[in-house]
């Protein structure tokens, strides 16, 4: 997709000349405001998240909330800010913390912690260059201001959870500049994302939808012990089984400075490790009864219902409903080595793969992606997905697949299903015309996607282009679901 950067010139702010020589930073714990989450008991391992309601309504306050009671249940001296946080105390937190979360605006390389008074004054988080060593910026701090492997070499995850977080602008890179200063693994998005969009006075408990839903369900499973990644693969299923639709969450990111990134745990609570071991690629299989179970668990599926978690010896993780079928699966990718299949080889391996071993796959299903993915340094992966076909309009069953091109392996699998069926008595303009009406916007460009999940529905977005401080632009895009029968708003989210 096409990468989203703004401002003119190197950054499109006035710079003034930078130190050459870095001065001692003093750092030091900023004292817990009003507007945060209890605090475990101190000396415990630290985590910070932050993040707010935003003044155009992008809510990620729930994000927060979920993601701190879990870093609390596992151990962390835990302390989520809801209502935003100063960038000069969220780069003094990163100093101090195991895990950072960050929840909210961003784009390449720049990420909004706070609001102010002006746009000029909003608080902003970049990824920094080589010559980035003191923030020549009024609410600028950046993350290469960090003594190298002295700082933040304890930090075991850093979360960059907002738009484009994993592309590189004049801004900097985050995942190179997170990895040069020794953050063990960060998560980052090649893509927009979107989280709920608020009024003023909503409550944080009816915000559980969008990207507050995709960390809850991550919160839900790293508290089970799994990697981030099978965390965050988890998550990406139990959102589109709610939803339908990933919002951007399965686009996610993952780099760092040990050799695994996407092996960590965050259970039990721990601080930084200097060393890790290579990923164990698995090998291509074509059905989950030839695999090995080493150990099974019980858990909560996206619909609240029972699963039972199998880990295999082979190194595939899978999850299956009371029905005996499967939900999703994980398995680890080769990050190096000759590729071997074409991209049409490996869409004919994954429809052969789903064809075997998702009850009810027909080629009437339609594929509607088939493109290049990335999620760890190194992959070459396949993404396919297919849905069913309701009067000529994508259905309420889909199925996505990411395949190995060197292995042929299915490193990701999920099954979904929604519950509505096809009732389009709205036309698409209709149904833009009915999103203007609520969002109050005739200016930006609008598209409606036809879809059936959980009711039918046309999925209407509205794209601004980017807002927000000179020089460090975010992308501003709306999205609602619009009822295809009445025209009724059925969600409402933004970037």
């Amino acid at each position: 997709m096409t990468q989203r950067t703004s401002g003119t010139g190197a950054r499109g702010i006035r710079r003034t000349a930078a130190c050459a020589v870095r001065t001692l930073l003093a750092v030091s714990l900023a004292a817990v405001v009003s507007a945060t989450l209890a605090s475990a008991p101190a000396n415990a391992v630290s985590d910070v998240n932050v993040g707010r309601r935003f003044n155009d309504g992008l809510d990620t306050r729930y994000s927060v909330t979920s993601f701190t009671a879990a870093a609390q249940s596992m151990g962390y001296s835990a302390t989520g800010y809801t209502g935003g946080r100063n960038v000069d105390d969220v780069f003094n937190d990163g100093a101090g913390s195991a895990v950072l979360g960050l929840f909210g605006h961003a784009n390449a390389g720049i990420f909004q912690t706070n609001e102010g008074a002006t746009d000029a004054q909003d608080s902003i988080l970049a990824a920094g260059t080589t010559t980035d060593l003191v923030s020549p910026y009024a609410n600028v701090r950046f993350l290469t201001e960090y003594l190298p492997f002295a700082e933040i070499d304890d930090m075991r995850l850093l979360i960059l959870a907002g738009c484009d977080t994993s592309l590189s602008s004049a801004w900097g890179d985050f995942n190179k500049a997170a990895a040069s200063r020794g953050v063990d693994s960060v998560i980052s998005f090649s893509g927009l994302v979107y989280y709920p969009a608020t009024t003023a006075g909503t409550a944080i408990s009816t915000t559980n939808y969008s990207g507050n839903y995709f960390w809850d369900r991550f919160s839900y499973h790293a508290k089970t012990g799994v990697s981030v990644s099978t965390a965050l693969a988890r998550a990406r299923t139990d959102l589109v089984a709610k939803e339908g639709k990933a919002g951007g969450w399965d686009r996610y990111v993952i780099r760092g400075t040990v050799a695994n990134p996407g092996g960590i745990t965050l259970k039990p609570a721990a601080a930084g490790a200097p060393l890790g071991s290579e990923p164990l690629a698995t090998e291509g299989f074509s059905s989950f009864a030839q695999l090995t179970p080493v150990a099974t668990t019980t858990g909560q599926g996206p619909d609240g219902d029972v699963v039972t978690a199998v880990t295999t010896a082979e190194g595939v993780e899978y999850r299956v409903r009371q029905d005996g079928s499967v939900l999703d699966s994980v398995a680890v990718p080769t990050t190096g080595g000759e590729i071997t299949l074409t991209s049409e080889q490996a869409r004919d391996a994954a429809q052969r793969f789903v064809s075997d071993n998702v009850a009810g796959f027909s080629s009437g299903w339609r594929l509607v992606t088939d493109e290049a993915v990335s999620h760890l340094d190194g992959d070459a992966l396949r993404l396919l997905r297919w849905r069913t076909v309701e009067d000529g309009r994508a259905g309420a069953r889909e199925v996505t697949a990411e395949i190995d091109r060197r292995t042929g392996a299915v490193t990701y699998l999920s099954a979904n299903r929604g519950s509505g069926t096809a009732d389009f008595r709205l036309t698409a303009e209709e149904a833009i015309a009915a999103t203007r009406s609520v969002v109050g916007d005739t200016a930006g460009t609008a598209d409606a996607e036809p879809d059936v999940w959980n009711a039918s529905r046309w999925v209407v977005t509205v794209d601004r282009g980017l807002t927000g401080r000179d020089g460090a632009r975010m992308p501003d895009v709306e999205r609602l679901e619009i009822d295809s029968r009445d025209g009724t708003v059925l969600s409402r989210t933004r970037t």
